[in-house]
């Protein structure tokens, strides 16, 4: 047949006319030439079975055939309109087939205009994502974020829906602040699809590090980094437990500056950073309470050294220095001037200042003469505990100080509250939460991310665990960017929340929801115990590899890599026996509330 149809080119080449007119290749010969094979996969096999206890029938399918014959005489039909939405939105699960809402039309290729008989809608459960890994791969501007509005969408209306009314709690984490404000590359915004369908306007929530001017309502991020003030070094605490309401947002400040100060290798930071600032168990006795006391208040004085805007003007160091350590004090030339305002209250500056002496006297003779002095009289025990002189030597270098400044835009002296612990509380009555992060210190707000994601699946844990009133209520946790928060690291490595949550979130009833550029970056058993796949554009062969291991993705890298139009995507869910090239849906909401 090549030689023919070489032959036919020739006859042509000073012609006019085609090779394959008449005139130049007789009917029998076009023929013969123009037979043509199909190279394709089987998907498998759709049949009608009966069950063991019921005589009625369904329709079932397996992925793989009993059988084939010989080509010759067979007849291959392209199903279109009700045949093909049968079979692209068949599962072999019952339960799976209720509940469904649209999130996009079949589309074969790039090419192909909407509105034939191919474009049959696509619908997707929600339990294929509630309690489940998804996955969202694609370069930037190829339909991930839309693709997740979508889902976030559909999950909300089921609160909705008269058959279910089930309440979803859903977490966005927003990198960029599109799902929390309104953009001119969306039709609508998020963040008002609650009211717009119906359900109570506070069903939806944001958080975020400013307060916004379209969005009054919006909660600020931020916590007061020195707590409460403490009850008079007199007058010690019943229980250790006490202290955690009034000092709970100087813990979790502490927690910040510690995650910030991680990278920083010097020794004297690294002292500083793993010191405990919680209350220790013997707070209850009064010497204990007073050296507690005083820790806190060297800490608060580091916050102030550091530029944080102190909740109150002046800080009482009542109690807090005895009579013997002034009377040596008044030797030191840098602290003689000092000692006798140790007996009241102090000005912030005041407090850093004095508290840098502190820390330079403490390691001098004098300090060391005093401190052999008072464990004489003490069995013992030194005067300045490792907890003093572990936050004292962040004193050392002025470096520790300046990284310490970079946590104060999370700083706001007049709350006393954790703003954790209000998201969690939210996720627990099953709101959809979007946490606006495009303001802000990147690593500051993957630490951020990483807290309420500890929170949220230590509370899931413990109602497992637990059976606390109120059952194992559903999350959902959306994760842009996720090659920041799930490195890919070691298999083994379980101490990242992100990929705990990954691989054991699912019996603790999270779902996560992650999207990424690049395959590659995801630990691959975290990918090997991913559920559900929207896969987008992506225009390296080796990330195409990275996804040829998994279901029958190796049949679609041809198209992955060359194909780039946004929203037609590649998707395979848990209930779903095959991938499927899915345009999604637009995502479109109102551009204001109500």
């Amino acid at each position: 047949m090549q030689q023919a149809r070489f032959q036919a080119g020739q006859r042509a080449s000073d012609s006019p006319h085609n090779w394959d007119e008449e005139r130049n290749t007789d009917q029998f010969t076009l023929h013969q030439m123009r037979y043509a094979g199909l190279r394709c996969s089987i998907l498998g096999t759709l049949r009608m079975s009966s069950s063991v206890d019921s005589e009625e029938s369904r329709l079932m399918f397996g992925s793989d055939i009993d059988n084939f014959f010989a080509g010759r005489g067979m007849k291959i039909y392209k199903p279109v309109g009700p045949a093909l939405e049968r079979i692209v939105n068949f599962s072999n699960h019952e339960e799976a087939e209720s509940g469904r809402v649209k999130i996009g039309e079949i589309k074969y290729a790039a090419a192909l205009d909407g509105g034939r008989p191919e474009s049959v809608p696509v619908l997707m459960t929600m339990r294929d994502v509630i309690a489940q890994r998804t996955a969202l791969f694609g370069m930037t501007r190829t339909g991930k974020s839309n693709t997740v509005k979508t889902l976030a969408k559909a999950v909300f209306e089921l609160r909705l829906q008269t058959s279910t009314s089930e309440r979803v709690a859903q977490l966005i984490i927003d990198p960029n602040g599109e799902y929390a404000n309104d953009n001119p590359q969306d039709e609508g915004c998020l963040r008002f699809v609650g009211p717009f369908h119906g359900a109570p306007a506070d069903d939806v929530v944001t958080y975020g590090l400013t307060s916004h001017p379209n969005d009054p309502d919006r909660r600020i991020t931020k916590m007061n980094f020195f707590g409460a003030q403490l009850p008079s070094p007199k007058i010690p605490p019943r229980t250790a437990q006490q202290l955690n309401g009034p000092l709970l947002s100087l813990y979790m400040g502490k927690q910040i500056i510690d995650g910030r100060l991680e990278t920083e290798g010097a020794g004297y930071i690294g002292a500083f950073r793993t010191t405990d600032i919680t209350a220790p168990a013997d707070v209850v006795d009064q010497g204990a309470y007073v050296r507690y006391s005083r820790a806190v208040f060297v800490y608060r004085a580091v916050l102030a050294a550091a530029g944080f805007e102190p909740p109150s003007p002046r800080v009482s160091v009542s109690g807090l220095f005895g009579e013997g350590v002034r009377r040596a004090m008044r030797n030191d030339e840098g602290l003689s001037s000092f000692v006798d305002q140790l007996t009241g209250a102090l000005t912030w500056d005041v407090a850093a200042e004095f508290c840098r002496h502190l820390s330079v006297w403490l390691a001098s003779e004098g300090g060391s003469a005093y401190n052999r002095e008072y464990q004489a009289d003490h069995d013992g025990r030194s005067w300045s505990d490792d907890r003093l002189l572990g936050l004292l030597r962040i004193f050392e270098n002025t470096r520790g100080g300046q990284a310490i400044r970079e946590c104060r835009e999370w700083h706001q002296p007049d709350r006393n509250t954790d703003y954790t612990d209000d998201i969690v509380r939210d996720l627990a009555q099953g709101k959809l939460v979007i946490l606006d992060q495009a303001l802000g210190d990147p690593v500051m707000n993957e630490q951020s991310a990483e807290r309420i994601m500890r929170a949220i699946f230590t509370r899931q844990q413990e109602h497992f665990t637990q059976s606390l009133e109120g059952g194992l209520s559903p999350v959902i946790v959306y994760v842009e960017e996720a090659h920041t928060l799930l490195p890919r690291g070691s298999e083994d490595d379980t101490r990242n929340i992100w990929a705990r949550t990954a691989k054991e979130g699912s019996k603790f009833n999270i779902g996560l929801v992650y999207s990424t550029q690049e395959p590659s970056s995801i630990q691959r058993n975290i990918l090997r115990n991913t559920e559900n796949w929207f896969i987008a554009h992506l225009n390296n062969s080796g990330e195409t590899r990275e996804l040829d291991q998994y279901n029958d993705f190796s049949d679609f890298s041809a198209s992955i890599r060359r194909v780039k139009e946004a929203g037609l995507l590649k998707v395979r869910t848990m209930s779903s026996p095959y991938t499927l090239p899915v345009k999604i849906d637009r995502f479109v909401a109102p551009t204001q509330r109500g």
